[in-house]
């Protein structure tokens, strides 16, 4: 199975890979990004933090927290952390699926 094939699989069927909640999401994509040398998410975090204009310094769980709820306070990560925010794990999938498809363009050229 390509990698763009099991990420969409995992989107469909989180369970079936073992995780659910965005802490576990990212752990299992940072897995996959030690597996590719960090090639895999070179340069997400970054983009993100571009994109949303929020801090260069901030954790990917904590970006992704901060662009699904933005009008949340900034402790609002720490209580969304502990749960299992659907929103930030759909944010995460639609975020990576465009920088993916973006590099792609841009190594094409």
């Amino acid at each position: 199975m390509e990698l763009h094939e099991r990420l969409a699989d995992v989107r469909r069927r989180p369970r079936a890979y073992g995780v659910s909640t965005l802490g576990e999401m990212v752990a299992f994509l940072t897995g996959i990004d030690a597996a590719t040398d960090w090639r895999f998410l070179e340069g997400f975090r970054e983009w993100l933090a571009t994109k949303s204009g929020l801090g260069a310094n901030l954790a990917l769980p904590v970006l992704l927290v901060r662009i699904a709820y933005p009008d949340s306070g900034n402790d609002f990560w720490v209580a969304a952390m502990r749960e299992e925010s659907s929103k930030a794990v759909t944010i995460l999938f639609d975020e990576l699926d465009t920088f993916l498809r973006t590099e792609r363009l841009h190594s094409s050229e």
